[in-house]
């Protein structure tokens, strides 16, 4: 396991080195299919205003192409995805999943929010540092001291909802969600406690 996480995390820091610049402008214009798709759950800008529905503000785009893909081919089925993005995703035309994936991309994050302090003390300290006695790495190796990411590989996770850090880290436990290269999320998420994971979001969301 940590050889496969010291593996993913070189080539993450290549993708970002190689992709530091290519979001450095919002392009103008809204894509239609954003507006008619993607909009009711994610906005218009990607920051969510309900929960439940993951932020795409800032998402790196490689990521955001990867899940549409994969719920278009049914290789991610966290219950979420299953009952919502299956469907949603199916009527994405191939050749327009590169156009909202960029457009989100674009978008400024979701800023972060206060959440209960000690909570996220507690969050910090794992994501910052891991859990020596649980063998489990720190999250900020793959996602980045600030939780913005480390493309191609791992996803943003700064400013995102509690709601759905919580949902896909018990959905990566139960291995229902499965498409995390190399097993590392669910290796990861397997040996967080309901109480760790819910730290973590805390402390995630004020990113």
């Amino acid at each position: 396991m940590r050889k496969a996480v010291r593996k993913a995390v070189f080539w993450g820091l290549g993708g970002m080195w190689l992709m530091g610049s290519a979001y450095a402008a919002a392009p103008v214009k809204t894509p239609a299919i954003v507006k008619t798709t993607c909009s009711a759950c994610h906005g218009v800008t990607g920051i969510s205003l309900v929960p439940t529905f993951p932020n795409l503000a800032g998402q790196g785009a490689p990521y955001t192409e990867k899940q549409i893909r994969d719920f278009q081919n049914h290789k991610r089925a966290d219950p979420l995805a299953k009952s919502i993005m299956w469907g949603m995703a199916a009527t994405i035309p191939k050749n327009k999943i590169d156009e909202i994936a960029d457009y989100f991309a674009h978008q400024k994050g979701a800023p972060g929010a206060a959440e209960n302090p000690k909570l996220v003390a507690a969050g910090r300290k794992i994501y910052m540092g891991g859990v020596a006695t649980d063998h489990l790495p720190a999250c900020m190796a793959c996602h980045g001291p600030t939780g913005r990411g480390l493309p191609p590989l791992f996803p943003r996770l700064a400013g995102q909802h509690m709601t759905y850090v919580i949902a896909q880290l018990q959905a990566f436990k139960t291995k229902q969600r499965a498409n995390d290269p190399l097993a590392i999320m669910r290796t990861i998420a397997g040996k967080l406690s309901a109480k760790q994971m819910s730290a973590l979001a805390a402390y995630i969301r004020t990113l």
